[in-house]
């Protein structure tokens, strides 16, 4: 990517996404939040954060406690520190609600995703998210998860989107990487101004090299911080063989975590390392004891 064209950019194009700390029961942590921004701000070294996405369990939450969780994260990183706010809803309203929150809080960015479970349709996505990024000024991208949501948001309805709602700046694609090119194809010279994110962190080199992607929201920067900040520089820097050598090391990790449960193994080991992340929810469960042992390995 230029220089001209990463000026052009909305979102910086590395961020870590961020656990949402609740009690083994199941409720939200609010007095843990502070802390655990601090650590990832100063212990991690993230350059920026991904808050409330799938990573952060959203719909664990109430609406009311996701806009406290916005605005205790924002009144705890300094000002101008790069915070990204998960909003999807099953309702528009409340997605509306939501974003107009991160905006309140000071937040630079949105990740809007699809409503789960209820299957809107191509010309109801479009609706949905013109409906909520008319409502900010502030930029968004959106979230394309239809293993998680059993909808895509199709390359033709996110560029018919972007020819309307003109703070709508990105993609996030873990769908179909073949999303991506396609996208670009379709809004020609404006593509230039769009970021496109995986979260996938075990085929970034790929999704780089030769998918189209621009950037990465990452899971396992909670883990392997330094690692994959240092991958992803070197992909941008077109170091290919650096890059490409680092991750390949880092996959046979990254699949422990997989295999062990991704989000219970982050969190595992964030409180080992002494952060208050707190547990998942039930009916989610901390790692086995078998899989404890192997992931004590990046303790």
């Amino acid at each position: 990517m230029s220089q001209q064209q990463q000026q052009q950019q909305q979102f910086i194009s590395y961020s870590i996404a961020m656990v949402t700390p609740f009690t083994l029961e199941g409720d939200l942590c609010i007095d843990s939040i502070p802390e655990l921004v601090k650590f990832y701000i100063n212990k991690l070294e993230a350059p920026g954060l991904l808050i409330s996405g799938s990573t952060g369990e959203q719909h664990c939450m109430t609406i009311a406690e996701r806009k406290q969780l916005y605005q205790i994260v924002a009144d705890t990183a300094s000002k101008g520190f790069p915070l990204y706010a998960g909003v999807a809803a099953f309702k528009t309203k409340d997605a509306i609600e939501l974003a107009q929150a991160a905006q309140r809080s000071g937040f630079a960015g949105i990740m809007l995703g699809v409503p789960p479970y209820r299957l809107p349709s191509q010309r109801e996505i479009k609706q949905y998210v013109i409906d909520v990024a008319k409502t900010v000024k502030i930029p968004i991208f959106l979230y394309n998860n239809p293993s998680g949501n059993g909808v895509q948001i199709e390359p033709e309805t996110y560029a018919s989107i972007a020819s309307i709602a003109d703070n709508v700046y990105g993609l996030k694609e873990v769908g179909n990487p073949a999303n991506v090119n396609r996208v670009k194809e379709l809004l020609g010279d404006k593509a230039a101004q769009h970021t496109f994110f995986t979260g996938t962190d075990e085929e970034y080199v790929e999704a780089y090299t030769a998918q189209g992607y621009t950037g990465i929201t990452t899971v396992a920067g909670n883990v392997f911080s330094k690692e994959m900040k240092q991958a992803v520089d070197y992909l941008h820097n077109n170091q290919t063989k650096e890059g490409k050598e680092l991750m390949v090391s880092l996959v046979p990790k990254i699949q422990v975590l997989l295999d062990a449960g991704l989000l219970q193994s982050v969190k595992y080991i964030l409180r080992k390392r002494g952060a208050p992340a707190g547990f998942c929810p039930p009916p989610l469960l901390d790692p086995t004891e078998e899989h404890k042992a192997l992931l004590d390995a990046f303790v």
